[in-house]
């Protein structure tokens, strides 16, 4: 086929077909993890992430290739999970901005928004590594820029190759992958994504979004401040809507809407305007809104209702007098990511206001994150994302939000219970910033799991199945025996000055041999308080730390 330009309706088909590609081979990128522990979702992130993207254009019929890119933006932005899928979030939302205010694109305007695209995936992380993802959008993007195609059909085939080519040297650039024998997964996901695109243009495809149950996508929140007994709540309709818009004046806006309800939130990123009302009446928001642009989104709920059925409460029930409890504004909110019952309700206990549920395996995504700030009533909130592949998305949810919201950065479970537990109400928002963000450095943390794959890693042969013991991460241990394993690894971490082990155990202990390993590091470790939790997390036996 021969394309010298390509409008919306083209790239809703290419996008569209990547992400069913993307979809079918979710699993295969998974596959790819250089660890073979059961938390490599690499794929399923990415996944997820743009599958989310591709929801916001599906009924979508506009001919201009501006107005897709920047819903396709908008939708990744939002759904966007783990490291990689904030990546991929921030490589499209370049792309919007290299198509933007165009209705159909030429093979060199395609190619410019493609280097776009590299340029906003860099500038999203701190310490760029390549031999990652980045790298295979960097080369994409040099290579679109520096192809000599008029017809789009082409430049994809070449950005195609070229990214291929880079993606089979990322061995050679990262050790670690080299060892595992595999090439990257970020990379072999975006790799998928631009073959897909190509595959639709080049066979002229009409694609439809694959329907199937994204297994994963769950985005429940868990709340520990819902009250037992019925709220008076002022404002019935919970109201949230996004606007594409420009030259708004914000303050204006917000001092309009004010009048009209609480708990507001508006939020501006480049186009997009995103409003979060309590009001009693809907229509008057939405009118106002039409005014500054283009509506998409729109939610509205009822509080009251909701309410009621989170209770079980009938309506008859509702007519007899109740004692109302209004949420008051306060200094201070957490919000804490986790996995497992047990460890749910030790944050709850500790007071996080919202536990989301989610970790390894099940990352939250900025829309989640997003949400649970917007219900905490407080004026500041520390957010515990307890796993590096949550941090990013963390981050993106704070620029999006308009409160004070800071992240502090935990990669584990234990080191968000330390932060939890250092907090000081009584101390500035700065002081307890900081005082948190040491506090997790102190924190060893270990765990064990089982193996998903054979590999090799650190002169390690590892069989599937086989039981690991991680020490920050670092596999150190490989055995047969999850008891043996944690008493193993935790005698590596402890230290003369070790004062504090905390061993957290998962759904699949027994709790007959739990007791019999505690007693044992009781009698090997006579000096250390040692403290045991049922913490019911799947996929990991074990997690501790030595303090």
């Amino acid at each position: 086929m021969e394309y010298l330009k390509i409008n919306g309706k083209h790239f809703r088909n290419m996008v569209i077909n990547a992400s069913n590609r993307l979809e079918d081979k979710k699993e295969y990128v998974n596959s790819l993890n250089v660890f073979p522990v059961p938390d490599g979702d690499t794929g399923t992130n990415m996944s997820m992430t743009f599958k989310a993207a591709v929801q916001e254009i599906d009924n979508t019929e506009t001919e201009s290739i501006a107005e897709i890119a920047q819903k396709l933006a908008r939708g990744a932005l939002m759904g966007a999970r783990g490291n990689s899928g904030v990546i991929l979030s921030q490589i499209f939302r370049g792309i919007a901005k290299g198509l933007e205010g165009k209705t159909e694109a030429t093979s060199e305007e395609f190619a410019k928004s493609i280097l776009e695209g590299a340029k906003f995936a860099y500038k999203a992380v701190m310490r760029p590594t390549e031999g990652t993802i980045l790298t295979i959008i960097k080369v994409a993007g040099d290579s679109a820029v520096k192809s000599e195609a008029i017809n789009v059909v082409e430049l994809m085939q070449d950005v195609c190759k070229y990214s291929e080519i880079m993606l089979s040297k990322t061995p050679d650039m990262l050790p670690a992958l080299k060892e595992a024998k595999v090439v990257d997964a970020g990379g072999m996901g975006l790799v998928i994504l631009f073959k897909g695109m190509y595959e639709a243009l080049n066979n002229n495809m009409e694609a439809i979004i694959n329907k199937s149950e994204n297994k994963g996508s769950k985005s429940d929140v868990i709340s520990s401040t819902i009250s037992d007994t019925p709220v008076d709540i002022k404002f019935a309709y919970c109201t949230e809507l996004l606007v594409v818009a420009r030259n708004v004046d914000i303050n204006k806006l917000k001092k309009y809407l004010e009048k009209y309800g609480d708990s507001m939130v508006v939020v501006v990123q480049d186009e997009f305007l995103k409003i979060h009302i309590h009001t009693n009446d809907p229509g008057i928001i939405l009118s106002k809104a039409i005014t500054l642009g283009e509506l998409f989104k729109v939610k509205i709920e009822n509080m009251k209702e909701q309410h009621k059925n989170l209770l079980g409460i009938t309506d008859e029930e509702t007519e007899k007098p109740v004692k109302k409890d209004i949420i008051e504004s306060k200094k201070y909110g957490f919000i804490s990511v986790a996995l497992g019952e047990g460890i749910k309700n030790i944050f709850e206990d500790l007071g996080v206001d919202v536990v989301i549920e989610g970790g390894q395996s099940m990352n939250p995504s900025t829309q989640d994150i997003l949400d649970s700030i917007n219900n905490i009533n407080a004026e500041n909130i520390f957010i515990l994302p307890n796993n590096k592949n949550i941090l990013m998305a963390a981050q993106q949810a704070v620029e999006l939000s308009e409160k004070n919201v800071i992240v502090i950065p935990s990669k584990t479970i234990p080191q968000g219970i330390t932060a939890v537990t250092m907090f000081n109400a009584d101390v500035s928002v700065e002081k307890n910033q900081n005082i948190l963000t040491e506090a997790i450095k102190n924190v060893a943390t270990a765990s064990v799991t089982f193996a998903v794959k054979d590999t090799e890693f650190n002169g390690k042969a590892i069989k599937e199945g086989n039981i690991l013991g991680l020490v920050e991460q670092e596999i150190k241990e490989v055995g047969t025996d999850i008891y043996r394993v944690c008493e193993n690894i935790i005698e590596s971490m402890v230290k003369k000055d070790s004062e504090l082990i905390t061993i957290f155990y998962g759904e699949d202990c027994v709790s007959s041999k739990v007791e019999e390993l505690i007693s044992t590091l009781e009698q090997k470790y006579p000096d250390i308080d040692i403290q045991h939790y049922n913490g019911k997390q799947p996929l990991y036996y074990f997690i501790a730390s030595v303090e």
